[in-house]
Order: C-alpha cells, then structure tokens, then sequence
C-alpha cells in the first residue's frame, strides 16, 4: 500500500481488507455503499473470510437472493444512518457481511457469514449467546450449536475456516434436523486453490487493527474476560519475535494434542501490559486457540478468580493444573467450548478452545498442562 493512500483520510470506493488503512475514513455520505445483490462466487472477491453457500436444502427452499454488505471504512457521515448502508448502530465500523435469504413454503431463514474479527467468538454461540442449553450439531469439519438468538429467534450458528455463520429463522419453522443438515452442508462459494484468503495471517484480515479503531464489546466466553480490546494500540507479532514478548507468552506444546495447532496470528498491547495469540488447527483450518498473556495490573486480563458470564455451562469449577489452581469452564464437556484461567510466575493465562470434533474436555485439561514458553 503507498503511503499516498495510506494517508489519505477521505473514503475509496472499494475499500476492502487489501487497501484499508488506519487513517481512512468514511466522511462523505455520497461515498458510502448500501448492500447489493450477488452471487457467493461473485462476493468471495471483496469479503476478508471465506464465503459459503448451501449445499444442502429442504425440499421446498431455494436461496431467495444473495447480498454483501461490503466492506467500507469506519464513520457515520452527517446525515448518513448506519441502517442505509445495513450496518449496527452500535458502532462506527463498516465490516463487510454476506447475507443469503432461504425461503420456502411459508417459512424464511437468513444466513449471515462474516469475519469475526479479534476476539473468541463467546464460547462458540455468541448469537445464542444466554441460550439455556444450546444442541450441538455436526457442521462439516466443525461443530455448530442450536438455540434461541438474540432477537429471539430460532437459530444456529458455526464457525468454519474463520468464518462465522449465524442462521436465523425469520418466518415459520425449520426443525433441527433441517437446521443441522444447512449447517452441515454448507460448502466453500469458490475452490479452495482460487481463494487465497486461506493463507492470508488473521491480524491481517481484522477490521479493527486495520483501522485502529474502538471495538465494540463482546463477551469473550464463560469466564468474564476484561474490557474490549484497545486496537488502536495492538501492534501485530511476527512468530520469532514471540520469544521477546512481555509477559511470557505460553504456546502448546510438540505432544498432543498440542502438536496439532499452528500460530495463525498474534498482537501485542503493550500499553496495556498483555499479548494474544490465535492458533488455529492444522488439520481443519475451522478449530481455533486464543491464549492470553497479561500483566497482573492489565484490564486485559481476566480477574482470578474470574466471574462467571451470563452464559449457562455444563461446567465451571477450580482445578488442579500446572501446579497451580486453574478456573476451568465448558459449555458442554463432549464438543466445547473451554476455557482455563490462572495465574502462574505473576502473570494471568486464559485459554480458550472453541468447539472441536477434536477435543473433549480431558484433552483440552492436558492441552493445557503441556503448554510451554515460547
């Protein structure tokens, strides 16, 4: 990217996760792009996550119509509403979103598919997230989970190749068995060989740390865990640099299960006193690790012992590991999502595990155990 365009603070049409910049801004309305009608091969070329389209459907549904909310740098132009151009008005941020309508015999569904960005999405069912006893389901490689969203809705969510997808059902009934099959079926919109986007680091294809913007607060998982991170500040890490990082960063180790997950990305906040890094599992690219390092005066860091979010879980109890006392947490024992907290040599670990046909949660406990320096 040239420094001319890195500097410019005025919008570019088309904007997108290759050109944006941290001074870039959305300040002329006239700029400002509204959703628009595609194909999930057309939308693959301007999103920063891998696009999916249905490969399996109900009888009597088809995909109604495509659309992508495409990507455009934060701001709120005067007289501009974030619903013109389909974005929350929680924030300022324009990420990009590809929305499928599924429609059948008096009954709709939506599918939503975006990046979620720098942070564990909450325990693997942050659009169901206060569901009492959230069913999980087969989703590919993955594991996905039914349950009621937040506007109340049936709904369904996973996450593959990066990917958050949210299903919810806007009109009629779909039975689980149809909402498994959706997300079980769910294909990649373009070859994997043609979307290079695989290959691309996470911190790269964060909105926030691109733009070095506020993000929005977010649960993190079971555990409560500190404030929304400060991206202005976050400064991404190169692999041979995590060595110098401080506080000590712990990383799985060569046994299993730790063997398995490779570094995708990691970002220190050294204003802040912790470092974060996100592996992800080789084997499926769908499977991810965050694993948390801070200062015992870090607002980064959750408290120990931690407070219980307003997530039900199967379990949440104190646990001998490492020699010390880990606050451990699982939505549900057999598919995830895990957490542990503690702290060791003075700094606050937390580790969270989305939900894995790979893991239970004995394997996540000795994941935990082998963890090492770096």
């Amino acid at each position: 990217m040239s420094d001319e365009r890195a500097n410019d603070s005025s919008p570019a049409a088309g904007t997108d996760w290759r050109t944006a910049g941290p001074e870039i801004r959305l300040t002329d309305a006239v700029a400002a792009e509204p959703p628009r009608e595609t194909t999930p091969a057309d939308a693959q070329a301007g999103a920063n996550f891998v696009v999916f389209e249905p490969g399996w459907l109900p009888d009597d549904c088809a995909v109604r119509e495509t659309t992508i909310r495409p990507e455009q740098p934060p701001g709120r132009p005067e007289g501009l509403d974030a619903a013109d151009i389909g974005q929350t008005p929680h924030s300022h941020g324009n990420p990009s979103a590809v929305r499928a309508v599924v429609a059948g015999e008096g009954r709709e569904l939506r599918i939503k598919q975006f990046c979620y960005d720098w942070a564990p999405p909450a325990a693997s069912v942050a659009p169901l997230w206060g569901t009492e006893d959230p069913t999980p389901v087969e989703a590919g490689d993955a594991v996905g989970f039914l349950g009621t969203d937040y506007k109340g809705n049936r709904g369904a969510c996973t996450q593959r190749a990066r990917t958050q997808v949210e299903v919810s059902v806007l009109e009629g009934a779909f039975d689980d068995a149809e909402l498994e099959g959706l997300l079980d079926g769910l294909e990649p919109a373009v070859d994997s060989k043609s979307t290079p986007i695989r290959q691309v680091p996470f911190h790269r294809l964060n909105y926030w740390a691109r733009y070095r913007c506020p993000a929005v607060g977010v649960p993190h998982g079971l555990w409560v865990h500190g404030i929304a991170r400060p991206y202005d500040e976050s400064v991404p890490c190169s692999p041979v640099a995590l060595g110098d990082v401080d506080p000590e960063l712990l990383v799985p180790g060569d046994d299993e299960p730790g063997v398995d997950y490779a570094l995708d990305s990691a970002a220190t906040f050294p204003d802040s006193g912790a470092v974060e890094a996100v592996f992800r599992h080789e084997r499926n690219g769908s499977d991810h690790l965050w694993i948390t390092a801070a200062a015992p005066d870090s607002d980064l860091g959750p408290d120990v012992p931690p407070e219980p979010a307003d997530q039900p879980a199967e379990t949440r109890e104190a646990i001998e590991l490492r020699g010390e006392r880990v606050h451990y947490a699982a939505l549900t024992e057999e598919f995830g999502a895990w957490e542990g907290v503690w702290t060791e040599d003075g700094v606050t670990y937390a580790v969270v595990a989305g939900a894995s046909r790979q893991l239970d949660g004995e394997t996540f406990r000795r994941l935990v155990a082998g963890l090492e320096p770096v």
